[in-house]
């Protein structure tokens, strides 16, 4: 058994999690990853892929939330609370993959987080969360801004809770990027620093435990990563398309968004668009020109402050 911490939560698992921080001993952990066998019912096919594998969705009769992902693993989340993993295959390193990805997100859907499928850093006391379809560029960015010294919160999933004020908080997740072979070499990243990912040969693992902070940052900029030339560099989006465009980057399975949840989607959107703002942005043409946006945006900060 081993203590974790991630998403501002004390983890008991039975299972390794070695992307995850190490936590305190507890004898009341806000989540239990257990190993167990599971009843599978009635599955739909996801639009959620890993590794190449597709995930099929669905709710049992007690209401707990399950994924399957064929020849890898189930997952069965409850009540927020308990995690149950039945692994199909032997690779541990495999395993935690999936545990620490959507499956992990479904127990932080349970717990009321808004989720978004993107990656966030910190820059000055803000923080900053970069999304787009896949090849638009969020790790690299996200990448590009550690390299120049922003702190890690999230890779992939990101989670937020808002506060009385209707403030969005994004909840720091653990201390790993990954990121494409073509970034590491493009950004000049040291070798000796990753080491290869279970997702996929051509991506790397940045691990920055040592220093890694899971104290929540207020959410200030959000940026939609797009690679259209005949758009903007930058433009901002209209308060209506808000909604819209953050379900577009929903990281769970769709039918988990309706009637309530729905309607707390887009009252969350609206609280986001009230107290951040948010860009759409094109994807810069180059690893140097994008790491020249990220020196003008640190340059900024620092004025700013100077004020």
């Amino acid at each position: 058994m081993t203590y974790y911490k991630a998403y501002g939560l004390s983890i008991r698992a039975q299972i390794p999690l070695p992307e995850l921080s190490i936590g305190e001993s507890t004898e009341k952990p806000d989540l239990k990853v257990v190993l167990t066998t599971i009843s599978l019912p009635k599955l739909k096919k996801t639009n959620i892929h890993r590794r190449g594998v597709r995930a099929d969705f669905g709710i049992n009769e007690q209401g707990d939330l399950i994924l399957h992902w064929q020849g890898v693993a189930n997952f069965q989340a409850m009540g927020g609370h308990t995690l149950g993993v039945e692994p199909l295959v032997d690779d541990e390193n495999i395993i935690s993959l999936f545990t620490v990805s959507e499956a992990l997100g479904l127990i932080l859907f349970q717990r009321g987080l808004f989720l978004l499928h993107a990656s966030s850093v910190q820059v000055g006391d803000e923080a900053w969360c970069f999304m787009g379809q896949p090849g638009a560029g969020k790790s690299t960015t996200a990448a590009a801004f550690i390299k120049a010294g922003s702190p890690l919160l999230s890779d992939d999933l990101t989670a937020i809770q808002f506060d009385d004020r209707g403030q969005p908080w994004i909840i720091p997740a653990y201390p790993q990027l990954k990121i494409w072979e073509t970034t590491v070499h493009g950004l000049n990243y040291d070798s000796k620093n990753l080491a290869p990912v279970s997702e996929g040969v051509n991506k790397f693992s940045f691990q920055p435990k040592e220093g890694f902070q899971h104290d929540p940052l207020p959410l200030k900029r959000v940026f939609f990563l797009h690679k259209a030339r005949n758009r903007p560099y930058m433009d901002g989006l209209s308060a209506a398309s808000i909604p819209v465009e953050l379900l577009k980057h929903f990281p769970l399975p769709l039918s988990l968004v309706q009637n309530d949840a729905l309607k707390d989607h887009f009252s969350q959107s609206f609280l986001i668009s009230r107290h951040a703002a948010l860009w759409r942005k094109r994807r810069d043409k180059s690893f140097s020109a994008l790491e020249d946006w990220v020196a003008q945006v640190n340059l900024n900060v620092m004025e700013s402050r100077e004020i």
